[in-house]
């Protein structure tokens, strides 16, 4: 995993945040659910919101942070994880990339920590801008976003095509 901080601006992340925000009205978004594989979600008592970007955000990402991996990003997501929220270990099987660029600031004690294996096991509490790569297909997760999370956990997943 490589952990990039101040991957993006701070003015694109407040218009993705503005977007999430006028989203939220909006009948735009799936649930992991029904999207992901059952293996991910089970044991999860709420589920992560999706919803695609809009063009100008989707190309304004994509200028941004192609200049951290090797081929553009194919698929960006706006994640919104709710309180009992999560996703169990996997590996962005298939993809050439997994990332994930983190929009507000969270605190350890709410959960939603993402946990990765590098020989041992390893965690990262999100941080407004982080952004995290996986280009080695190694195994994530997330901890149960606790209910005791005064807002949403807000995140971008960024994918590359698959193999």
């Amino acid at each position: 995993m490589r952990i990039i901080h101040n991957a993006v601006s701070e003015e694109l992340i407040d218009r993705c945040i503005d977007e999430m925000t006028r989203k939220k009205k909006q009948d735009v978004w799936g649930i992991s659910k029904w999207k992901w594989d059952e293996k991910l979600t089970k044991g999860f008592k709420q589920y992560c919101f999706s919803s695609r970007p809009e063009v100008y955000q989707f190309n304004d990402l994509r200028n941004q942070l192609t200049q951290h991996f090797d081929q553009v990003p194919t698929n960006i997501n706006y994640h919104l994880w709710l309180p009992g929220s999560g996703i169990n270990w996997h590996d962005d099987g298939g993809y050439i990339f997994g990332a994930t660029l983190y929009l507000n600031e969270w605190n350890k004690e709410w959960g939603g920590i993402f946990l990765w294996e590098d020989g041992g096991m390893k965690a990262l509490c999100p941080t407004i801008g982080t952004f995290v790569l996986n280009t080695e297909g190694q195994m994530h997760s997330v901890t149960h976003v606790h209910e005791r999370a005064p807002y949403a956990r807000r995140s971008i997943q960024i994918f590359g095509h698959k193999k």
